[in-house]
């Protein structure tokens, strides 16, 4: 994994036994703005997203799939 193939919206790790998505968005601003819209479209109402600018803390929760 390097850093330009990693990030953007369509870099998300679901962790289903938590219900929680979490994305990856070097500037979260203004992408983490569509993040509802793909919650609604993709995921369950009790999901919730995360967002981390840290791609540490990203490879971390990667490691938990």
């Amino acid at each position: 994994m390097t850093k330009e193939n990693i990030g953007g919206l369509s870099d998300y790790i679901v962790l289903k036994k938590e219900k929680e998505v979490i994305f990856y968005l070097h500037n979260p601003y203004p992408d983490c703005l569509a993040i509802p819209e793909i919650m609604k479209e993709r995921f369950p109402d009790d999901y919730k997203s995360i967002v981390t600018s840290d791609l540490e803390e990203f490879k971390k929760y990667r490691g938990q799939v």
